[in-house]
């Protein structure tokens, strides 16, 4: 919710500076001239950098998903392994001493995707 906030507040005052100043201007790049209204240049270099920092954020998201992913098969396996160790446990208290009752696993909890 911040972030829609500071992105309508921005979008606010880069469209009230672009339709605050109509008149065009000269602009130059080395040797390349072009006339652009300032606001519309400011309005486009704002557009330019708020697509970039999404495209940058995405591929955070990206690489997070991607270690929450491995992470997640890492706790499955040792999960699995546990759960066999507590079994082979069971087997030599069993076989050391019978009345004592085996290990129960707990019940699963689903893992949210």
């Amino acid at each position: 919710m911040v972030r829609l906030l500071v992105i309508v507040v921005f979008l606010v005052v880069l469209i009230t500076f672009a339709l605050s100043n109509p008149d065009p201007q000269s602009l130059w790049v080395v040797s390349y001239g072009w006339q652009f209204s300032v606001g519309m240049l400011v309005l486009g270099v704002g557009a330019a950098s708020f697509l970039l920092g999404g495209f940058v954020m995405f591929i955070g998201e990206v690489k997070q998903r991607s270690r929450a992913r491995k992470a997640e098969q890492q706790v499955r396996a040792l999960e699995s392994q546990v759960l066999d160790l507590h079994q082979r446990l069971d087997r030599l208290t069993l076989a050391t001493d019978p009345s004592r009752a085996p290990y129960e696993a707990p019940a699963a909890m689903p893992v949210a995707p």
